[in-house]
């Protein structure tokens, strides 16, 4: 694997503020059109009619393509927004399935819509293909319910809970669970903020495309933390922002490569594959591109930003500590210094005791007695020599450990 950021100078966590003003644009600019144009919901999620036609000739698994992109233009030509796939046995398939989007008006019926819709289709799909037949049509409910998309925010909400706790037990903090959801709110934010400044339809593969892509960017944040995680322990004399950005350029290279080579086949299906393949690799090459950003530019800068504001705090608390500690203990030492201090112009308590334990000064002309040895100042000389040797002994203890 090619590596080309190892060893390199680049300052990636002293930029947090760029990449952070990037994605925020980005996101904003999605709500921007979300909140104007809406989003553009397929017929699993508002219902439509549904018509059945039958084809004169069966059409080859070679001729699918083909045969879907002149339905398609005959739709396009008629002014319906339908969803179009052929249908059949086993053995034959010469039926067109076409899934029309209805949306009435104020009063009006849905059934007529469909009927009117229905009396446009026919004569449009007759010039493509000859002798087609229609053989039913009726209105469908939407595939993809009130309550199923009411069940499936709620799983995503005790999905996104149960990998905060996950995170939570296996980095021992929280910071580290916290910055990964941000990033997996980050990824679905500009998945839909893109699909809303594109009107790309929202249909039952872009919520597939969707789950696959929160689970991606957690996996590649899951790595870049345990490279952190690691380096952490290694690098004991760095703070946490060195180590991560350290982390980063450790990792990049992987992150990138393995979101090049996703996006490598991701484009070739998207221009090579089929019409109804398109919504959901679309979705795909977006969520990919925003998990590997994701994970390196969000989730790693804001950990980053967490843990100094704990550092901060704590370091704020350990002074507070210091300061209060010292204002009570600052009475005390005055105390005892002054009890300790000699009072001008006294003798000094040796000299006292000296004074005090020879008598009075002998008689002028009597020979002068020798003063007894001072038995207090030889201890307090063998106590002190001893605890000069035993902190000696200590030191030496030390060292040597």
């Amino acid at each position: 694997m090619v590596d080309l950021f190892r060893g390199k100078k680049w300052d990636l966590v002293g930029n947090r503020n760029i990449w952070f003003a990037m994605s925020l644009a980005v996101i904003l600019t999605g709500l921007y059109f979300w909140g104007t144009r809406g989003l553009n919901y397929g017929i699993d999620f508002t219902g439509g009619g549904l018509v059945t036609y039958k084809l004169q000739n069966p059409v080859e698994s070679e001729a699918e393509t083909a045969t879907l992109a002149k339905a398609r233009e005959a739709m396009t030509k008629a002014e319906v927004d339908a969803r179009l796939q052929i249908t059949g046995s086993a053995t034959r398939k010469d039926q067109l399935l076409v899934r029309t989007r209805v949306d009435p008006g104020p009063g009006q019926d849905p059934d007529d819509v469909l009927t009117e819709q229905r009396a446009k289709m026919l004569p449009e799909l007759s010039e493509p293909f000859p002798g087609i037949e229609e053989v039913a049509g009726e209105m469908v409910s939407p595939v993809v319910s009130e309550e199923l998309i009411r069940n499936a925010i709620y799983a995503m909400a005790w999905g996104c809970l149960f990998i905060l706790f996950w995170i939570r037990i296996r980095y021992f903090d929280f910071n580290w669970a916290g910055a990964a959801l941000v990033a997996l709110v980050h990824d679905v934010l500009v998945l839909l903020g893109i699909f809303a400044m594109t009107q790309k339809e929202i249909n039952s593969p872009f919520v597939a495309a969707a789950l696959t892509v929160v689970g991606y960017s957690v996996h590649d944040t899951i790595v870049l933390f345990d490279r952190i995680r690691e380096n952490l322990r290694l690098r004991k004399g760095s703070n946490f922002a060195e180590t991560a950005n350290i982390s980063l350029l450790e990792t990049m290279a992987r992150s990138v490569n393995t979101v090049l080579t996703v996006l490598l086949v991701l484009v070739a299906v998207y221009l090579l594959g089929g019409a109804s393949l398109r919504t959901f690799t679309f979705a795909l090459i977006v969520g990919m591109t925003a998990g590997g950003y994701s994970s390196i530019f969000t989730a790693a800068q804001l950990l980053v930003v967490l843990k100094n504001r704990e550092e901060r705090a704590l370091v704020a608390r350990r002074a507070a500590t210091g300061r209060s500690a010292r204002v009570r203990t600052r009475p005390a030492v005055v105390e005892r210094r002054s009890r300790l201090a000699p009072v001008q112009g006294a003798p000094e308590p040796a000299k006292q005791e000296q004074t005090a334990e020879a008598g009075p000064e002998p008689a002028e002309g009597m020979p002068e007695m020798a003063a007894p040895a001072d038995d207090s100042s030889r201890a307090r000389k063998q106590a002190s020599r001893a605890a000069r040797k035993k902190a000696k002994a200590g030191r030496k203890r030390k060292r040597r450990f």
